[in-house]
Parts: structure tokens; C-alpha cells; sequence
């Protein structure tokens, strides 16, 4: 089979078309940022030993 040719009818091959047209699967997105989520996490990850510091120094002197 070619990569060119479908295994659906052409019947089908239209619902598919109208499916991913509507809905959630219509909507632009921008491409994925993984140095972006990375960077995200390690600001939360500091935060979050911050926190944990500031409230060790308070709570236990």
C-alpha cells in the first residue's frame, strides 16, 4: 500500500475530516517549549526551598 493511499472510504475519510476540524482539535496551539517547562519547574522547585527555609527559621528559631 502507498503511503499516498487511505484504508478508509471515502465516507469516512469525511467524518474524520469534520471531526478533527471541530472542537478541542480546531484550536492553534503553540509548539511545546521543553526549556521552557524545565525552567518553569526549577523556579517552583527554588520557591518551594525557600519557603520551607523562611518557615524553618521562623518556626523553629
Amino acid at each position: 500500500m502507498d503511503k499516498t493511499e487511505t484504508r478508509l472510504s471515502a465516507e469516512d475519510q469525511e467524518k474524520v475530516n469534520r471531526f478533527i476540524s471541530t472542537g478541542i482539535n480546531s484550536t492553534e496551539r503553540s509548539s511545546f517549549k521543553p526549556l521552557k517547562l524545565m525552567l518553569w519547574l526549577a523556579v517552583i522547585i527554588v520557591l518551594l526551598g525557600v519557603i520551607s527555609r523562611v518557615l524553618g527559621v521562623f518556626i523553629l528559631g
